[in-house]
């Protein structure tokens, strides 16, 4: 981008300068940590299969990405404002480079908050992929090459020659910037009324004692808030809404979570008897989860999961690590709903020498679930007393019995047996308590957990204190769930 010239030769303010240096550095950043985004999307989006190649940016790229657009955005606004006027009606490389950043400035801010039906989106993804990977990148090299080739002299004058700052233009630029870092990551002192569930006060009295009955509280005095998730498998377009609801009692937090999913499924890894044997069913369950910071983190207030969610790592999508723990609810339709909990896990830092790397499980005293599989995986490990005991994709551990060949041959043929056996947790993992049912194409799931666990794992919630959190929501996918990196806001009112 060059400013017009006068007589006496090339005029570049400092700010003309100044985005000179910012927009090309930007652009970098955003091509590789894109490139990287790319190949850990879902499978139908990436060219990788949802695997870091060895080439690529590994790590936080969903952080770095966002950093690179806080400079971007604001930079590219600002070359169109102020210089933009000096292109229009002349065609040139310049101008598509202006044209080429706009469109990523403004299909990544659909991206990053989704917004309409799920074809915005995708069109929004594709268009940003177009721009971000062909178009801005040939421009930008087309137009390096010219400043380093026949345009040699201006080149060097757009860096480094001209009049030092005046302050008017740039303090106009420092509020532009301001006010998209509030835009695209949170950053709103006062934090939007749709970005905060708001949970309402019960009468105590009414809830003390035996466990309430977690659907039929006053959910109609609860304000709802709508979470979009997206870049998800199984949903469509990768897209799905979620719509919250909390209510506390001083002592108890309730939390409603409602989402689009057509389709209600229970089995996971289950068993089918043959003719002449048994076959494991490559399926999956639906899940969805809520993260919390359990200690201060002005990372997560700020990028959300973007701060703690890692590319590579040789695993499929990345891992999960983080320097400040967060309290994870991982509620799992077939694992942990049948028995009327929510896994209670937690985010570390990365510890390659585990199998989830930074994701661990609360400690727990006894119960749990586990896979319904013998040690040379060729068949069940346990069956269900009667086949009429196994339930919602589980045999409940005090109906299970091991496998022996006679009970196996009272099985017919063509019949499930789950791959789960499962009971109640007791102990800091089986802090949350739920219910669910799925009904008209969405799941509904009641949640409840004390305020205030005494565990070093679990995020303290107090009256009058907000605190940050995120969603996911998984269709029949343990790997690939849709997500935002959107925070929210969960504020107990006193």
């Amino acid at each position: 981008m060059h400013a017009p010239e006068s007589p006496a030769g090339p005029s570049y303010p400092f700010l003309f300068r100044l985005l000179h240096w910012l927009l090309p550095v930007a652009t970098v950043v955003l091509v590789l940590t894109g490139l990287s985004l790319h190949a850990t999307a879902r499978p139908a989006w990436s060219l990788c299969s949802g695997t870091l190649p060895a080439w690529a940016w590994p790590g936080r790229v969903g952080l770095w990405h966002l950093l690179a657009a806080l400079v971007f955005t604001p930079a590219t606004v600002a070359t169109a404002v102020l210089y933009g006027r000096f292109w229009l009606g002349r065609p040139n490389v310049k101008l598509w480079l202006l044209l080429g950043c706009l469109l990523l400035a403004g299909t990544g801010l659909l991206l990053l908050l989704p917004m309409g039906p799920p074809v915005v989106y995708t069109t929004a993804r594709g268009l940003h992929g177009l721009a971000g990977l062909a178009v801005v990148p040939a421009a930008l090299a087309w137009h390096t090459i010219e400043g380093l080739t026949r345009h040699r002299g201006r080149l060097v004058a757009a860096f480094w020659r001209g009049p030092g700052p005046r302050w008017r233009p740039l303090g106009a630029f420092a509020l532009l910037a301001a006010g998209s870092a509030c835009l695209m990551v949170n950053g709103v002192p006062v934090v939007a009324p749709w970005r905060t569930l708001e949970a309402a006060r019960l009468d105590a009295a009414a809830t003390v004692g035996e466990p309430v009955d977690l659907a039929a509280l006053p959910w109609h005095e609860a304000r709802p808030i709508t979470v979009e998730l997206a870049n998800g498998f199984g949903f469509r377009d990768g897209r799905t809404t979620a719509t919250l609801r909390a209510l506390h009692d001083g002592h108890r937090l309730f939390l409603k979570a409602e989402w689009l999913d057509a389709e209600e499924h229970r089995r996971y890894h289950p068993w089918r008897r043959t003719e002449d044997g048994w076959e494991q069913l490559d399926t999956n369950e639906d899940r969805f989860s809520l993260v919390f910071p359990i200690q201060p983190s002005p990372s997560f207030d700020r990028f959300g999961c973007a701060a703690s969610c890692h590319a590579g790592g040789g695993r499929d999508y990345g891992y999960k690590a983080t320097p400040r723990l967060l309290d994870v609810w991982h509620w799992k339709a077939t694992r942990t709903d049948p028995v009327g909990q929510v896994d209670d896990q937690y985010w570390s830092v990365a510890d390659f020498e585990r199998r989830n790397v930074g994701r661990l499980n609360d400690p727990k005293e006894s119960g749990g679930y586990e896979s319904n599989v013998s040690d040379d995986r060729s068949r069940p490990a346990w069956l269900p007393e009667r086949l009429e005991l196994a339930r919602d994709g589980i045999i409940p551990r005090e109906h299970a019995v091991e496998y022996s060949p006679e009970a196996a041959a009272a099985v017919p043929p063509g019949t499930f047996i789950p791959g789960i056996v499962a009971e109640p947790m007791t102990g800091d993992r089986g802090d949350v308590r739920c219910v669910s049912e799925h009904r008209d194409g969405r799941w509904r799931v009641y949640i409840e957990r004390a305020l205030d666990t005494g565990s070093p794992y679990d995020a303290p919630f107090t009256p009058g204190v907000p605190i940050s959190f995120s969603a996911a929501a998984f269709d029949r996918t343990g790997k690939r769930h849709a997500y935002t990196y959107t925070v929210y806001r969960l504020l107990l009112l006193p």
